[in-house]
């Protein structure tokens, strides 16, 4: 969806609510097409989808996808932007080093080195170049976050409250010491400039938080379950 990545980068407005898919069909979402998800986006890390769904998701959703990868792998990266997808979210990025590889991964020469060939993205016509939003989901990517913000060509921060919460030892992620975090990391990446998004899936987590570009709200598991809870009560 040509124009959503600029938008973003020039400040995108207000925030904008996505919806988190892991197991929907094209079909399934062409029959949620009216929810009121603004973006959504693809997790090809957990869940039940995988790099060969991404391409038919594209294709039918009615708005911006962004695409959650399984991991730094060059080659997924490429292939998924092949896609024609309008940005990528990576797991659990630590360091300017890996966020720099990232870019050069995500761009073509001569800034980077991806590659260029036959793909839905060529069909496409001329679209912005997708966003780049590195995960925060560490104490080690926290510590670094100035440094990762520092790469050029990062778009900004996606923060993972569940892995985040782990990884300081906490129990909840409406502990103090999480929401602290997270507050930082929006906080840090805003004042760059950047773009600021989360995947919550829990109003209380995001009643105490600032607002951000990117909310993932909730999963396209949750929706189902809550709606098959509300027809049979």
């Amino acid at each position: 969806m040509s124009g959503f990545a600029g938008e973003m980068r020039a400040g995108g407005g207000d925030p904008r609510r996505g919806l988190w898919l892991t197991f929907l069909s094209p079909f399934g979402l062409e029959l949620a097409g009216g929810c009121g998800a603004e973006w959504i986006g693809i997790d090809i890390q957990h869940g039940d989808l995988d790099i060969s769904d991404v391409a038919p998701l594209a294709r039918v959703s009615p708005v911006p996808v962004l695409v959650r990868l399984a991991s730094h792998d060059e080659a997924q990266l490429a292939r998924v932007l092949d896609a024609g997808v309008d940005g990528v979210i990576v797991p659990a990025v630590e360091s300017a080093g890996q966020a720099a590889a990232l870019v050069r991964a995500a761009y073509f020469p001569p800034r980077g080195r991806r590659s260029a060939g036959l793909a839905r993205v060529s069909l496409l016509g001329r679209r912005d170049q997708p966003l780049l939003l590195p995960m925060v989901e560490t104490r080690a990517g926290l510590d670094h976050l100035d440094d990762i913000l520092g790469v050029d060509g990062v778009d900004g921060t996606f923060v993972g409250p569940y892995d985040l919460s782990l990884s300081l030892g906490c129990t909840s992620t409406l502990d103090d010491a999480v929401v602290s975090a997270i507050t930082s990391v929006i906080d840090r990446t805003r004042s760059r400039g950047r773009i600021t998004g989360i995947f919550t899936g829990n109003r209380e987590l995001t009643a105490l938080l600032p607002a951000v570009g990117l909310l993932a709200v909730d999963t396209d598991a949750a929706a189902l379950r809550a709606g098959l809870k509300r027809l049979f009560d």
